[in-house]
């Protein structure tokens, strides 16, 4: 579970309060969203001068490096209007800062989450050896110019977001395995983007941006934002649809668990594939249960506590004595952090706090 997000802006120069505002939002987006990754971090400075920043610090503590602030301040440029950043938790490559997001293969420059599992596979077809999976991804993009045709010989889970030649154009996409939400701050003629709504509506409560519908991209389906036809109105984005049959889970829940309680030898939780036509023949309200009552068993709290929100995709907590709703990423986001501290507890993930 890695994260990305970023923003796309008009070229028109902000004022300064304008930036200020978009600085201090990013800025609270990035930090949230460490949430989904804390292994490496990265942003892409895109437009005239084009910049990659890698690092092996966790987001929160990137966001105070030059590096990051080299990023931003290059939207005081009327050349540089597009910023890609990534939380990474790794799966793939080893942890070291060339094996962090943003990379940039031949002309695309791009931050995923998700996982290739068929890498050897695509190697041989790509003809290329990566270090990290979401290389072959952004090879087969830069590769070909019909989107359907980049993705069709993966297994892949995926969200992107890049930039392919034209440095004025923010590409974002996803599998139905993967969210992305996008919000247009019409005030500031700015996309935000992320992996999490509630980082983005946390970011606009917190700077009092005001009356911004946050709005969930639909699965295979490549959004292209051409910042230059930015208005005060709308981003009058382009869309393409494109096929891609995405792996079937019996939940929201994929093996980014198995690798990461594998690797700190934690746990023993079963995660399920199902073919297109085994899923079929399922009792889909059997594997909700199933599920909530596994949760409830590794996690913590009583099977009644788990609630699950189609629409998302998603698995959400309610604890009781805080009366608050937690999604399966932020408890998953704890455990990280725990397991950094050397404080992970199996279960009452949240009795800590």
């Amino acid at each position: 579970m890695c994260g990305i997000y970023g923003i796309a802006k008009s070229p028109t120069p902000y004022t300064q309060s304008q930036y200020d505002t978009t600085r201090k939002v990013l800025r609270e987006v990035a930090t949230l969203s460490e949430t989904r990754g804390a292994h490496s971090s990265g942003i892409a400075q895109v437009g005239a001068d084009t910049r990659l920043h890698k690092s092996l610090l966790p987001s929160s503590k990137f966001i105070d490096t030059k590096e990051y602030s080299r990023a931003v301040k290059s939207l005081k440029s009327n050349d540089n209007n597009i910023l890609l950043g990534h939380t990474r938790f790794a799966t793939e490559g080893a942890i070291i800062k060339s094996n962090a997001h943003p990379f940039k293969v031949g002309d695309v420059i791009g931050a995923h989450n998700g996982c290739v599992y068929n890498i050897a596979e695509m190697q041989a077809t790509l003809d290329k050896q990566c270090p990290v999976d979401s290389q072959l991804i952004f090879k087969a993009i830069n590769d070909n110019d019909n989107i359907s045709d980049a993705f069709k010989d993966f297994d892949s889970d995926f969200a992107l977001s890049f930039v392919k030649k034209n440095p004025n154009i923010l590409y974002l996409c996803r599998e139905s395995n993967r969210p992305l939400y996008v919000a247009y701050v019409k005030s500031l003629k700015t996309l935000f983007y992320a992996s999490d709504d509630d980082f983005l509506q946390s970011a606009f409560d917190k700077y009092n941006v005001a009356e911004t519908e946050i709005i969930s991209l639909n699965k295979n389906i490549l959004y292209a934002y051409d910042v230059t036809k930015f208005t005060d109105v709308n981003t009058n984005v382009t869309k393409t649809d494109f096929e891609y049959e995405s792996r079937v889970y019996n939940s929201s829940i994929n093996n980014y668990y198995d690798r990461f309680y594998s690797h700190y030898g934690k746990g023993n939780y079963a995660f399920d594939y199902y073919d297109d036509e085994s899923f079929d023949n399922i009792d889909h309200n059997d594997i909700i249960e199933e599920e909530r009552q596994s949760l409830s068993e590794y996690y913590g709290g009583s099977p009644q506590d788990w609630y699950y929100d189609d629409a998302e995709d998603e698995w959400y907590f309610y604890d009781c004595d805080s009366e608050q709703m937690y999604s399966e990423g932020q408890i998953l986001g704890q455990r990280m952090s725990g397991v950094r501290d050397g404080q992970m507890t199996l279960k009452g993930v949240y009795d800590e706090q």
